[in-house]
């Protein structure tokens, strides 16, 4: 059984496809032959069996994966899930392969279809014979053809197991012409997913950081001007027409859109890459360098807090490096005070001896409303001294843990001390808080120090010295009416078949003693 040749851009899938309409075998016997696994999923473009594949044609397995699906491509943005991806789909394990390429954790997604153009299928039968599923068009995000500039037309996915004999495109079907920039956004893909295929390389966050900073949208190494970023990168895409609205931002404030995509460890959508991409090699001057936003420049100076602290050291005020910065007073006053450097405040109350006095009392666990009060100053200002103080912050919390674990271990122990008699279950009822946090805290303690659990008294509803009584009147009636022996048994029924004589002779002692008596004179 050998695999048909594969053709130009052509999907592992549509070989299958071609395959199964030559044998003539229906979808079930065909994966049973092809895979050993009838009820196989054969997704369109992440498709499994590539090893069985390799061993019906003269293809490697390489090659396969490389030219044939895009697990290439997720590998390519997804490098840490690279070798994942690869095996999952060599060993025909669908499953996890789209759990490898994370395509179930992507927020932006879109409705799983086939897609083809009408004019390629018609140069397809010209050329080769037979229309066929190029790769290229199976690109999430891409719906225009890069050689015709039509738009691509969606077929719909066939039911489990998504494949079918004669599911081949349709050379007939109408076409209209696209926009321009979504014909230029499929000739990068395409170019781009060719580029990737026959390199090793995986991407790399720094160096799109690295071009974004070229184009003034970065301060420093890492923070993103994402309100500058966000409206030209929302108004260039407009002209992108057809494509899902859950691939692309909503709106240009959609700031969450690139803040996830230009973080290193949250997985994305591949085609909010190649958009982005995409748009910075668009946005090339004609000599192929890259167009600058006006950024404020000043001595050479590019991040903003290297600016205000250089301006700072000059002894400049607050009020005027604020007005050439743009930035608020209470931020330069926190930097000033992390890089000890001096500033002019107007009245002057917090000075060296303050600052050094309230740390003082910050490491003897005084509270920052109290230590606020002592000197007359905001509790703001408090805690911008305590927070310049390496390691004061973290020593502070562990002020709070012990106290707060003292405080509650002597409500629990009050609580006891009050109610000798105090059960667990009262005990947590009148210190909830308490109980609570040292039951997530301090439980080993907790279980010791609480009261053991009592066992439960049985209140009986019986009296049964009454019952005794009454029973042994009844009893030696019945037996004086009669001259032979009786039995518990026949007894027992005479007095109404309650089972007393016989399950609860130990709680009846005068009536057993009058029995045995009257049974023992006969």
């Amino acid at each position: 059984m050998q695999l048909p040749a594969s053709l130009p851009d052509e999907t592992l899938f549509g070989r299958y496809v071609r395959h199964m309409t030559i044998l003539g075998m229906n979808e079930q016997d065909y994966l049973t032959t092809l895979l050993n696994k009838p009820r196989a999923s054969i997704h369109p473009y992440l498709t499994i069996g590539i090893r069985r594949a390799a061993k019906l044609c003269e293809d490697s397995e390489t090659k396969i994966y490389r030219q044939q699906t895009l697990g290439r491509l997720f590998s390519y943005f997804l490098p840490q899930y690279a070798k994942s991806i690869s095996q999952a789909l060599l060993q025909s394990d669908g499953s996890n392969a789209i759990r490898a390429c994370q395509i179930v954790t992507f927020k932006e997604s879109e409705t799983l279809t086939l897609k083809y153009c009408p004019v390629c299928a018609k140069e397809d039968i010209r050329q080769h014979g037979v229309a066929y599923w190029h790769l290229s068009h199976q690109v999430s995000g891409v719906e225009a053809c890069s050689d015709h500039k039509v738009w691509l037309i969606h077929e719909k996915l066939p039911e489990r197991p998504h494949i079918k004999a004669l599911l081949l495109p349709s050379y007939s079907t109408p076409y209209r012409q696209c926009t321009e920039l979504s014909f230029q956004f499929a000739k990068f893909t395409k170019q781009f997913l060719r580029d990737v295929s026959e390199s090793n390389n995986s991407f790399n966050l720094s160096e799109l950081l690295t071009e974004l900073g070229e184009r003034g949208y970065v301060i420093g190494k890492k923070r993103i001007k994402r309100q500058e970023l966000t409206p030209d990168l929302f108004k260039f895409i407009k002209g992108l027409e057809r494509i899902s609205t859950t691939l692309l931002p909503c709106s240009d404030k959609d700031y969450r859109y690139l803040s996830y995509l230009l973080t290193s460890n949250i997985s994305q959508h591949p085609f909010k890459y190649l958009l982005l991409l995409f748009w910075l090699k668009s946005t090339l001057n004609t000599d192929g360098k890259p167009q600058v936003k006006n950024i404020e420049r000043k001595r050479g100076i590019e991040d903003k807090s290297e600016l205000c602290q250089y301006l700072l050291r000059q002894g400049n005020s607050m009020a005027k490096v604020s007005r050439i910065t743009g930035k608020s007073r209470c931020y330069l006053k926190a930097l000033a005070t992390k890089n000890n450097i001096p500033i002019q405040l107007k009245p002057k109350v917090i000075t060296e001896e303050v600052i050094s006095t309230v740390i003082s009392m910050a490491y003897k666990g005084f509270h920052r409303k109290a230590i606020a009060t002592e000197f007359q100053i905001s509790t703001g200002s408090v805690e911008q001294i305590i927070s310049s103080e390496e390691g004061l912050v973290k020593k502070r919390k562990q002020f709070k843990y012990q106290s707060k674990r003292r405080k509650y271990k002597a409500t629990i122990l009050r609580a006891m001390r009050d109610n000798p008699s105090s059960i667990k279950q009262e005990i947590k009822h009148c210190c909830y808080a308490a109980f609570h946090w040292l039951y997530a805290h301090e439980r080993s303690w907790l279980n010791s120090a609480l009261p053991a659990p009592t066992k439960p008294q049985i209140l009986s509803k019986v009296d049964w010295k009454k019952r005794d009584l009454e029973l042994a009147v009844r009893v030696r009636s019945i037996m004086l009416k009669t001259k032979d022996r009786m039995t518990r048994t026949r007894l027992d029924k005479e007095l109404g078949g309650h089972g007393w004589l016989i399950r609860m002779q130990y709680k009846l002692p005068l009536t057993m003693s009058v029995f045995q008596t009257l049974n023992a004179s006969r």
